[in-house]
């Protein structure tokens, strides 16, 4: 981590313009992410006769091993059906049209992609289950369930709402995310559904009840009820229950990267991984979510997509109910024997926190919530890049035009054009607007106009509001293969932006605003 950070500081000391990142290997990083959240929803249809049987398992010999295994197992872990007695009777190429594979769950932000890969029917003979999968197998949900004789439809409503109130305190989750996986009705020996407790006495009498299978996010519960549900025990040894006892260690002083920039809302470094690249992505107040590989002396690497407002709302509004503060400066390290895996190490204006694709699961949860929605952002900006001619780069340090006088609130130079002069345009702050030529020994072109001074407080707010600060010294290029066009710098306090004719139509609109407005006072009063 040491080297890591100093890689980091060597990078920000060569680099004006800050907080501009990459989330590393989305190849790996994305897909341990996204099988973790393969959600159980059961489902299920069984085949009418024999004949049909056959025919569905005619269609499962083009399915790929990994995703067949895949999703047997998971079946079997949640059924608590053994490998042997489940089938896959049906599997068919799809194209699902998000990336939830179209199962959403409540108030879920899925990227909106088309993702390639399986929709599997498992059998064990008696109850079916629908998965849909990617092509690899490693982001798998279940679409649906359905049991033949012994249906969840035949459990007692009150039985079903106390088994899953027992189950929504035991996991910390709204029973919205719970579904019964599995119903069996049972006679248990005594009134302690074979579940003694230490040192308990139990009645050794007959009782009626069921045996009722919860499932979660890789989890599942198993429940001993009696036949009216006024008596259940959670069977721990059948259950497969999250270790969430995980204990964190704090993070050295010396590790510890530099704390954000005023323009960036959140930041993840990430490294390791076969290939031990370093990346960073940063969120912008703008919207710019940008990445690059740490140590790229030509930035070669750097990508930026565009998070719409809506979705930055929501984003701000999660970390806020989610302080990570009490988590400040702490390592949730892997388990030991673990390899290869990546580390990531997320910043917020609350501090820093260190965790991996292998502990990540075994996070609290409301550092989980935040992990997963920065997983969702990333992957829906992802899916919906902004045009290449129209990310921004920054500006390098030795282009950059001097900066202002005290008493310059704004200024423009213009480059370029078929004519190839350059002209400076200033705003000062008591309403002076001058222009003159850059290069004209005798000044003989300059020439002063008076802007009133409310027009001058009015521009100057408009600044402010348009947040022109935080786009920190970026350049918007032209498009390949444009010629002959205008080069706009403008500068107000510590800020430059470059722009020009041909990509200002595709601004943001923070700064084409402001664009708007300056174009509008030298048309007025040039």
């Amino acid at each position: 981590m040491k080297t890591i950070i100093k890689v980091y500081l060597t990078t920000k000391r060569a680099r004006i313009f800050t907080a501009l990142i990459l989330t590393g290997f989305l190849s790996i990083g994305s897909n341990f992410t996204l099988i973790k959240n393969a959600t159980a929803a059961p489902g299920n249809l069984m085949p009418e006769s024999t004949n049909e049987f056959i025919k569905e398992n005619l269609r499962t010999n083009n399915l790929p091993r990994r995703v067949k295994a895949a999703v047997l197992q998971d079946a079997s872990k949640r059924s608590q059906i053994s490998l042997k007695e489940l089938e896959i009777v049906e599997s068919t190429p799809r194209t699902w049209n998000n990336g939830c594979l179209g199962v959403s769950q409540p108030d879920e932000i899925c990227t909106q992609a088309l993702v390639p890969g399986w929709k599997v029917v498992v059998s064990d003979g008696k109850q079916k289950w629908v998965y849909h999968t990617n092509s690899n197998g490693r982001l798998l949900r279940i679409a649906s369930t359905q049991t033949g004789r012994n249906s969840e439809t035949k459990l007692p409503e009150s039985l079903k709402n106390a088994v899953f109130q027992a189950a929504s305190q035991r996991l910390n989750l709204p029973i919205s995310q719970l579904n019964i996986v599995q119903v069996k009705q049972r006679t248990w020996n005594n009134n302690c559904l074979n579940l003694p407790r230490p040192d308990e006495v139990c009645t050794q009498a007959i009782a009626n009840g069921w045996k009722v299978v919860v499932g979660a996010v890789d989890q599942s519960l198993v429940y001993h009820t009696n036949a009216s549900g006024s008596a259940l025990r959670l069977n721990e040894k059948n259950s497969e229950i999250a270790d969430n006892g995980i204990t964190p260690i704090t993070i050295p002083t010396s590790e510890l990267p530099p704390a954000l920039n005023k323009n960036v809302i959140f930041r993840q470094i990430s490294n390791g991984g076969l290939f031990a690249r370093t990346y960073e992505t940063v969120l912008l107040n703008d919207g710019h979510l940008m990445r690059y590989q740490m140590g790229d002396a030509n930035d070669s690497k750097r990508q930026v997509w565009q998070v719409s407002p809506e979705q930055m709302r929501q984003f701000q509004r999660l970390l806020e109910k989610n302080k990570l503060s009490e988590y400040q400066n702490l390592n949730y390290p892997a388990t030991k024997g673990s390899g290869d895996y990546i580390t990531y190490t997320v910043t917020t204006k609350e501090g820093t926190i260190q965790y991996n694709d292998v502990s990540q699961w075994d996070l609290p949860k409301d550092l989980q919530t935040v992990v997963k929605a920065w997983n969702d952002i990333r992957n829906i900006a992802i899916a919906n890049q902004i045009p290449d001619e129209i990310k921004p780069l920054p500006i390098p340090l030795r282009e950059l035009p001097p900066q202002l006088d005290r008493n310059v609130v704004f200024r423009q130079i213009y480059s370029g054009g078929l004519i190839g002069k350059t002209y400076e345009t200033i705003l000062l702050s008591d309403g002076r607007l001058m222009q003159y030529s850059i290069g004209d020994a005798n000044d003989s072109e300059r020439r002063v106009w008076q802007v009133s001074k409310q027009k001058v407080r009015e521009f100057q707010q408009l600044l402010k509001d348009h947040r022109f600060r935080e786009l920190e010294n970026l350049s918007y290029p032209a498009t390949k293969g444009s010629a002959d066009y205008i080069t706009y710098t403008l500068t107000s306090d510590d800020t430059t932006v470059r722009y020009n004719d041909v990509s200002q139509n595709n601004l943001p609109k923070n700064l084409q605003a402001v664009v708007k407005a300056w174009n509008q006072i030298r048309k007025t009063y040039q």
